[in-house]
């Protein structure tokens, strides 16, 4: 008979490893090697020294957890590789930590409005996980009946500034709360966390929708009044003015440079490409010959191109002034840029769905609501004729 031959035992991919610490503990972590790469997780778990039976049962518990541990992250080395591990990591981590990632977004300089939008919408978050007694429900565990039980407990939510009484809180607050993580999904989504976001997958009516507001916005006469009229912040001028004719956000508008102006492949068309502050979303706008020359000719390369005051109070003030000495007799603030933006594409026969995708909406039922602006005010425009000898008379 030959020799049997030698059983070749494979190496693991995943090690438990410990590391002696100063106070005397023992760090807990994984070395996990797998086609020649090599990662080290630290597991925040620690062995203390065996002095009382109540060390010794501490540390098989937490052996116990950090086996479990290894045993996850070799079944997700084996599937997905290594070379996705900090991917992987990030969507076994708990959604309350990923909410406080999205609500101080490194990349994008977001305005103390919408990040105070983002904590709001991350204390809700943690108060709902602790209501249904999972506060540690990670990203990947998003799931639709999640999400579908979230929007059901933001209906719930009271207004807490008020204490002498409940009152509920304003539908568009709750509103807002749905969409932040709803947009802190998609986010999740763009990185590569998680496959899909499970919002999609919940009917428009099974969601809170916004309230329809009074949009204000400038008719296209007024807007040749503000045009023609002159403002004491020039810069506040030209970016207002800006946006009347992209729709861009103030958010936008405040971190819009040279980078952000494209041209198109045969180096006719300029446009703006960029992901919006507010929804993480790209919006690719064209630049109009009107839009170019609120623009500065020569730009200082990575720098915003308007050289706006901090304070949003500062740039209402200045536009409030600026709207008062054109005659115009409208509450306007810079948002009604934007909407001035929407009603002018859609009262000069702009298609919706263009409409919709310049304004950067995901949803075009959010465009309708300028296209039944319009409406109305065409309406009212008609209506003006019952009364037309009338006011004919009081005129004479």
């Amino acid at each position: 008979m030959g020799r049997p031959k030698k059983q070749i035992k494979l190496k693991e991919p995943v090690r438990l490893l410990e590391k002696l610490l100063k106070d005397g503990n023992r760090s807990l972590y994984l070395d996990i090697y797998h086609k020649g790469i090599r990662k080290y997780e630290y597991l925040k778990l620690y062995l203390v020294p065996e002095i009382t039976p109540f060390d010794k049962a501490h540390n098989r518990e937490t052996i116990k957890v950090a086996e479990q541990i290894k045993a996850e992250r070799i079944l997700q080395v084996q599937g997905h590789g290594i070379d996705q591990w900090d991917t992987i990591k990030k969507a076994s981590m708990p959604l309350v930590k990923w909410m406080e990632e999205y609500a101080v977004h490194p990349t994008i300089k977001l305005e103390p409005s919408s990040v105070k939008i983002r904590e709001e919408c991350r204390k809700v978050v943690e108060e709902y996980l602790d209501s249904i007694g999972k506060p540690s429900l990670s990203l990947e565990e998003v799931d639709r009946d999640f999400c579908r039980n979230y929007i059901n407990y933001c209906r719930t939510l009271t207004n807490r500034r008020v204490k002498k009484e409940v009152r509920p809180l304003a539908q568009n607050t709750k509103s807002r709360y749905q969409i932040t993580l709803c947009a802190a999904l998609n986010h999740a989504v763009r990185e590569g966390i998680i496959a899909t976001n499970p919002f999609s997958q919940i009917p428009a009516e099974e969601k809170i929708a916004e309230k329809e507001g009074d949009r204000e916005f400038l008719t296209i006469q007024e807007l040749k009044k503000l045009i023609e009229t002159p403002c004491r912040r020039q810069e506040v001028k030209n970016a207002f003015l800006f946006s009347c004719y992209t729709g861009l956000r103030l958010s936008d508008i405040m971190i819009l440079n040279a980078n952000h102006i494209c041209k198109s492949a045969d180096g006719t068309l300029e446009y703006i490409d960029m992901e919006m502050t507010k929804t993480d979303q790209e919006v690719i706008v064209p630049l109009s010959a009107d839009a170019k020359k609120y623009l500065p000719e020569q730009p200082e390369y990575g720098k915003p191109f308007f050289n706006l005051p901090a304070s949003k109070v500062t740039i209402g003030r200045a536009i409030k002034k600026w709207v008062e000495a054109a005659g115009i007799n409208k509450h306007i603030t810079y948002h009604c840029s934007r909407h001035t933006f929407a009603t002018t594409l859609l009262t000069l026969g702009s298609d919706l769905y263009v409409t919709s995708k310049l304004m950067g909406h995901r949803n075009i039922k959010t465009t309708e609501i300028y296209a039944k602006v319009v409406d109305s005010k065409k309406v009212q425009s008609v209506q003006l004729l019952d009364n037309m000898f009338n006011n004919i008379d009081a005129v004479v």
